[in-house]
């Protein structure tokens, strides 16, 4: 169906604008150890837009992936710290996120980077 392929393409546009941010400002985050919570609630606020664009598109366990991701950042909100092992994580996560939402929009199998950071990250 047409418009099922553009919303999988949509999701796939719409995971790549954000994941660079996300990872950026994670790596950027965890590396200087200073505080920010500022910046930690800009970094939930797109993984929860991940969230519900894969929630939309009926992408339950990229949506359950990008909740994980969302759920550690807003634990870190208050502190505005990530430490670099959950960093690690997360970035893993927000790259499966990608990867995986190319290959939806392809037709191809999700990635096992999928199930791996689902694990990695407690879901």
């Amino acid at each position: 169906m047409v418009g099922d392929t553009e919303l999988l393409d949509m999701l796939a546009s719409e995971t790549t604008r954000r994941s660079e941010t996300l990872i950026a400002g994670i790596q950027e985050l965890s590396a200087s150890g200073q505080p920010d919570p500022e910046k930690v609630e800009q970094l939930r606020v797109d993984a929860h837009g991940i969230k519900g664009a894969a929630m939309v598109v009926g992408q339950e366990r990229l949506a359950e992936l990008a909740r994980l991701i969302e759920d550690a950042l807003a634990a870190r909100a208050e502190s505005g710290q990530i430490e670099p092992d959950l960093a690690n994580n997360i970035v893993g996560a927000v790259n499966a996120l990608h990867e995986a939402t190319q290959a939806v929009a392809k037709g191809a199998d999700e990635p096992p980077a999928v199930a791996e950071s689902l694990r990695a990250l407690g879901g």
